[in-house]
């Protein structure tokens, strides 16, 4: 009886030795569990503030330089990595100007105008000349050349006045131009005056002066200084025969009126 008693009580002391043991090894091994779980990771360190920067350069470089840095080669102001935040490091592109200059160029205007200025031909910018002519008798050619910077129109015919008229003499409407008659600096144009026609018994006056007055592009109204011109020898001059023709850029098409 005390033979079993004994055996029983070693046994119920192994028992307990062995749960307490088994306790300790699950105690030991929690422990160590908390120990490396509370201990930081090798592979996935941690990264303060400082080194954001350095870490978009290195291990996160290539998201700085390409995917993850707007700043990296699209930006343009993160050189090859980007300029690094706390964050991760993100770049900031400049905004491209909006007034049209591009970098190292300039804006484009223009301003020509294509076309030169003219002005009227008056007494202003012309020299007159008055010049008897042989063939048809009894005629005067007048020149008018530019002798201003600037293109000017010689419009419709001169108004031509000799010396002791008091209006302009008609002008042959037969002899109008297809176009208004432009003169560039140092060209001239021409017309002719008949001072009289076939004899009808009145006496003519004889003149050595031709004063013309230069018509505008509208209307028949004189604008500008008038100019004056003297002849070699004087003409003799019927003033109900006289005529005048309009201006023209080529002497031939009225050398036989």
């Amino acid at each position: 009886m005390r033979t079993n008693l004994r055996i029983t009580a070693a046994a119920t002391t192994a028992l307990v030795a062995a749960l307490s043991l088994s306790a300790c090894g699950s105690d030991s091994g929690s422990k160590e569990s908390d120990k490396a779980a509370s201990k930081p990771s090798v592979s996935a360190p941690a990264t303060s503030s400082t080194d954001g920067g350095r870490l978009g350069a290195t291990t996160g470089g290539d998201s700085a330089g390409t995917t993850g840095g707007t700043g990296g080669t699209s930006g343009g102001t993160g050189g090859s990595g980007g300029s690094g935040s706390a964050t991760g490091g993100q770049g900031t592109a400049k905004p491209a100007k909006a007034n049209g200059k591009q970098s190292g160029g300039q804006s484009g205007s223009g301003s020509g105008s294509g076309s030169a200025k003219r002005v009227t031909c008056t007494g202003s910018n012309v020299k007159l000349t008055a010049t008897p002519v042989s063939r048809p008798i009894n005629h005067v050619l007048l020149t008018a050349t530019n002798t201003g910077k600037t293109t000017c129109n010689a419009y419709d015919a001169p108004a031509v006045k000799f010396s002791n008229a008091q209006s302009p003499i008609p002008v042959d409407k037969d002899t109008i131009p297809q176009s208004v008659v432009t003169l560039a600096p140092g060209q001239s144009a021409y017309a002719m005056i008949r001072t009289q026609g076939e004899p009808d018994g009145t006496d003519p006056y004889m003149t050595s002066q031709v004063v013309v007055y230069f018509r505008g592009a509208v209307g028949m109204e004189s604008v500008g200084r008038s100019a004056y011109a003297s002849l070699a020898k004087p003409v003799g001059v019927v003033d109900a025969q006289a005529m005048a023709t309009y201006w023209q850029s080529d002497m031939s098409a009225i050398s036989a009126w």
